[in-house]
């Protein structure tokens, strides 16, 4: 091979190379739309990354991503609740076809996903070059796009689209006898992190706890590290002149720990509150940490809901849940089986 055919060898080589990159580029990113109209799943060999959810009916969105330390997050500056999106996840790893929809009852069923469906998006960690274990250039890739609508009348399957396809699907999780579109709300409410509280002992700088209808028993804890404890007067600051049950102190300051609520309320869940809620708090507990944050929440007492069983003592208040206000905001249910280690008067401390 002469000096001219060699140099139009490695010309049309390199030329073939560039070629292929660029179909495998945009063959990759668009590979969404070559998936079967059937499979909705996403392997288990991909990393999911991001998840978009987008409402026909209401035009909420949120959007679900994995920051650079690996933890959720939701939308642009919060923190996503980590066991539903690890629950979400999971169901789109083993999502399944129960069965096309029939042609009698397809027009019907496009119209209910034009109308009030979900578009879901799901996007994976790719990269542009992949040689066994050589992986270069990452990016994200959409690897799956469909509309999520209401639950099948036998509320055992979910009505779902492939985008783009024509063809609807009732569809399911193997082992799991109910729909499950209700995994798929695009409402912050549903994907907020529920976490109040989450700090070590040694965390702590002090918790000062105030009980309006019995100032009494309100209390400032500080924690005083190596150096024991102390117990001041919430408003004058001053030492309280009584014997602390160690034990129970130590206990107290170790409960700060993955003190959550139950659910942030609805519209209906709203105005429920807004009938239910006392006025007042019965505790006030805020939480000064060592790096100077202050976290304050409001805990409120529920009247017995219409649908409850009054108790036995005949007492209108709610015995199982009650609601919280963190730092002025948004009024979250509550309830008093995981609150209670912190709910403490300062009788509790008392030996």
């Amino acid at each position: 091979m002469n000096r001219t055919n060699t140099r139009l060898f490695f010309v049309l080589s390199a030329l073939l190379f560039i070629i292929g990159i660029v179909i495998y580029w945009f063959t990759d990113t668009y590979s969404t739309f070559r998936v079967a109209e059937r499979d909705f799943s996403v392997s288990n060999e991909h990393e999911i990354v991001r998840i978009e959810m987008i409402s026909y009916h209401t035009e909420s969105r949120i959007e679900l991503w994995k920051d650079d330390q690996d933890r959720w997050r939701l939308n642009e500056n919060m923190f996503a609740n980590e066991l539903a999106v690890r629950e979400l996840e999971g169901l789109l790893t083993r999502i399944r076809v129960r069965q096309p929809v029939s042609i009698a009852h397809a027009a019907k069923v496009d119209e209910m996903l034009e109308n009030r469906g979900v578009r879901v998006n799901v996007f994976i960690l790719a990269h542009r070059i992949r040689i066994g274990g050589l992986k270069l250039w990452p990016y994200q890739r959409m690897y799956q796009s469909f509309v999520v609508g209401d639950d099948t009348p036998d509320g055992e399957s979910t009505y779902m689209r492939k985008s783009p396809s024509a063809q609807a699907f009732k569809m399911h999780r193997p082992g799991l006898e109910t729909g499950i579109s209700s995994l798929f709300i695009p409402e912050e409410r549903v994907w907020r992190d529920p976490v109040i509280f989450d700090m070590e002992p040694e965390e702590v700088a002090s918790v000062t706890v105030l009980v309006p209808d019995d100032p009494d028993e309100s209390f400032t804890l500080k924690n005083l590290g190596s150096e024991g404890f102390l117990f001041l007067d919430p408003q004058q600051q001053q030492p309280l002149d009584f014997a602390a049950d160690t034990a129970r102190t130590i206990r107290f300051l170790s409960s700060f720990k993955d003190i959550h609520y139950e659910l942030l309320p609805d519209k209906i869940g709203e105005l429920q509150r807004k009938e239910l809620m006392f006025e007042q708090p019965f505790m006030i507990i805020t939480v000064e940490s060592i790096r100077g944050e202050t976290i304050r929440m409001n805990a409120y007492a529920r009247r017995t809901p219409p649908d409850v069983l009054m108790p036995a003592d005949g007492i209108d208040r709610d015995p199982n849940r009650f609601y919280v206000q963190v730092n002025q905001g948004e009024y979250a249910q509550a309830q008093y089986y995981v609150f209670n280690r912190i709910l403490r008067p300062r009788s509790f401390f008392q030996k």
